[in-house]
């Protein structure tokens, strides 16, 4: 990493100023255009707790930093039009909180509560969990199964991706060294539409998921299901959607499902693997309970409703 070759004032003063090595713009544009200009050799830091753990031993290896704590921009959610958008700098607090996000898309905020400790939610945001990409990554079956599409922004484009085509392997997404996720766009559930979030660790709290699954069931006025997204983490490289239920659900009422059958779909078509959070057959066999589990609960908000 370069030295700072700046005046050196006091250490208050210092703290978070600009140098050749760390950046800290107030607008996207300007933060795109620091990016042009020394990508690939610059990291994007947000919340920081996923890429300081990560650098934890090596943060000598970074050649420059970009903070993006002061793009105010990037830190509202709102409603436009029949979409909901939220900045990719709002934290895992945040998305637990918010109203909106409670009344239309109450999964992302129960997931968000799943998140490591209050010190972490706090901190930590929802681009962050979305960049970072791992396929344990809380809030990202939610997504999915919402349909989310996320906007990314460089200094000469801005494109707009599904959340289901974003994810590539194990930490790995279709991110440019020159961009930035800008915002999370997803659709307003329709009317009779009803989720379940379920995870499962080896505890209650501060634990990587052994596996996730958020699923979400949109019915017509006759109780005929119009829709069904499924999607389950820390089961393949990958966070994945299991469309392969859909057949054996749509056009159906609840009361015409065979959940066992709809589990075993499930499992059959995940790739889990084993590691310290639980063997192949052990990660089959509870992607299929959790999906019974998750079916039985919504017919029970169904039948409330």
């Amino acid at each position: 990493m370069k030295e700072y070759t700046g005046e050196l004032g006091s250490k208050q003063e210092d703290f978070g100023r600009d140098s050749d090595d760390y950046f800290a713009p107030t607008t996207l544009k300007e933060a795109t255009e620091i990016l042009a200009k020394y990508s690939p050799n610059i990291k994007i830091i947000a919340g920081g707790t996923d890429l300081l753990v990560d650098y934890f031993d090596r943060l000598y290896e970074v050649d420059r930093w970009i903070s993006l704590k002061n793009l105010d921009e990037l830190k509202k959610i709102e409603i436009n039009n029949d979409r909901i958008e939220v900045g990719a700098l709002v934290t895992h607090e945040e998305l637990v909180k918010s109203e909106i996000i409670q009344k239309y898309l109450p999964l992302i905020s129960q997931a968000a509560l799943d998140v490591g400790s209050p010190q972490i939610r706090n901190r930590g945001t929802i681009g962050g969990n979305i960049a970072n990409s791992s396929p344990a990554g809380d809030l990202l079956p939610p997504l999915i199964a919402y349909d989310a599409v996320f906007k990314i922004t460089s200094q000469n484009e801005t494109r707009e991706v599904p959340a289901k085509e974003f994810f590539l392997g194990p930490k790995k997404n279709v991110l440019r060294n020159d961009e930035i996720l800008e915002k999370i766009i997803i659709p307003i559930p329709q009317k009779h539409t009803y989720g379940k979030w379920l995870k499962v660790g080896k505890r209650n709290a501060l634990i990587i998921s052994s596996i996730t699954l958020a699923i979400v069931v949109t019915f017509n006025d006759d109780e005929r299901i119009k829709t069904v997204k499924c999607s389950l983490g820390s089961v393949a490289p990958v966070p994945i959607e299991i469309s392969q239920i859909q057949p054996l659900m749509v056009e159906k009422r609840f009361n015409e499902l065979d959940y066992s059958q709809i589990g075993k779909v499930v499992s059959n078509n995940i790739s889990p693997i084993d590691d310290i959070r639980g063997t192949k057959e052990y990660r089959r066999e509870v992607a299929k309970n959790l999906t019974i589990s998750a079916l039985n609960e919504i017919e029970r908000m169904v039948r409330v409703d």
